[in-house]
């Protein structure tokens, strides 16, 4: 679960009790670098970065009931505030499509919080559709 939501400021605050703020040590991209089935896809114009998504395979448990498929998951989509509503997002998702074709996989999957309504809006006008929804009972 990836509790930055990629376009907006508030990215601790949708969900605060159970999203909070981390300081990066280098751990993160040192292990998706070394994973051959992950890859970060970052986005730079004029030696800037403008945002990246983390992207890995995946693939459906191996359970009787449930049809195998092989599969592509967005970890993390973080694109920089100043360049937001400006088609580097989009780019940054044609990207992903493209890497999740060369390597054969069926579809492309991610974790959004409900309560993120820009970027609901933004993964719709993508071509991604809800199909679960997560329920939780806090006791």
């Amino acid at each position: 679960m990836s509790c930055y939501n990629g376009f907006s400021n508030k990215s601790n605050n949708l969900q605060p009790e159970y999203c909070k703020a981390v300081k990066e040590n280098g751990n993160y991209p040192k292990s998706v670098i070394t994973d051959e089935k992950s890859d970060i896809i970052v986005a730079v114009e004029n030696n800037n970065i403008l945002g990246f998504i983390h992207i890995r395979e995946d693939k459906t448990p191996p359970y009787a009931s449930v049809v195998q498929h092989n599969f592509s998951v967005i970890i993390d989509f973080i694109v920089t505030v100043s360049s937001r509503e400006k088609g580097g997002g989009a780019k940054l998702m044609d990207e992903a499509k493209k890497w999740t074709k060369i390597r054969k996989l069926e579809y492309i999957e991610l974790f959004v919080l409900n309560n993120a309504i820009e970027v609901n809006r933004f993964y719709e006008k993508n071509d991604f559709d809800t199909v679960s929804h997560t329920m939780r009972c806090v006791l």
